[in-house]
């Protein structure tokens, strides 16, 4: 019994069908028509997977749709399905092709656009990884923040008590210091007395009297006195 979901339009591949798909047989060499396993592809103009051997094209032309997803659709008299990132074009004559990334376009040959786009499997796969990524990483994360708290909360409390020792130290150091001084300068000898130097008091009224010539007497003349005639004699011994 096949797949509903296998039912759509089928692949235009440039080559052989994977051993996955059904070969539905060439249309344009060398281009051949594939379906995904499990479907059918009776003949027609445009090869359809079918989920029977009865036709479904009247069907898939009120819906068209890739018979993969992954595929991307095209028209051009027709509907076809082409790999996603694969460059579709229409050629003289109606028949059609889908060639690789990059591919330059020949004489004869018209691009076509994309009218129903491919739907990507890495959405799905994103959104169903997501909740396993973030249950995953969750405790992960908890943990690796708890680590650095402790290392902090240790830090912190080595920092306290480092200070607190410090401080300690450093008080009692000032505190030797300061008695080693105030011993020191109860030990030392009194400073040795200075020479008194007598000081002679003077009388604030005192002035010196300076120097003056004697002034002579009027009318009378100082005489020098009359040497004595008589000469010195020198006493004798007994005496």
């Amino acid at each position: 019994m096949s797949d509903a979901t296998n039912f759509g339009w089928a692949l235009r591949k440039n080559g052989s069908c994977l051993a996955t798909e059904v070969d539905c047989g060439e249309t344009v060499a060398p281009y051949r028509v594939c379906c995904p396993n499990g479907s059918f592809c009776p003949h027609a103009e445009n090869v359809a997977c079918c989920p029977s051997d009865e036709y479904c094209t009247g069907a898939l032309n009120g819906q068209p749709h890739c018979a993969n997803s992954t595929w991307d659709l095209y028209i051009n008299g027709g509907y076809f399905c082409c790999e996603q990132g694969t460059v579709a074009y229409a050629k003289e004559g109606g028949s059609n092709g889908c060639g690789e990334s990059g591919y330059t376009l020949q004489a004869g040959e018209t691009h076509l656009s994309v009218i129903s786009a491919a739907q990507t499997a890495t959405t799905s796969t994103s959104s169903t990884s997501a909740p396993t990524s973030v249950s995953s990483s969750a405790p992960t994360s908890t943990t690796t923040h708890a680590r650095p708290s402790d290392g902090v909360s240790h830090t912190n409390t080595g920092a306290i008590a480092g200070g607190v020792v410090g401080g300690v130290a450093g008080a009692a150091i000032i505190i030797g210091l300061v008695w080693f001084f105030i011993r020191r300068s109860r030990k030392s000898p009194p400073p040795p007395a200075s020479e008194s130097v007598a000081h002679i008091p003077t009388s604030n009224n005192y002035q010196p009297v300076p120097p003056a010539e004697l002034e002579g007497y009027q009318g009378f003349h100082v005489a020098e006195l009359p040497g004595d005639k008589t000469a010195t004699a020198e006493l004798p011994a007994s005496h």
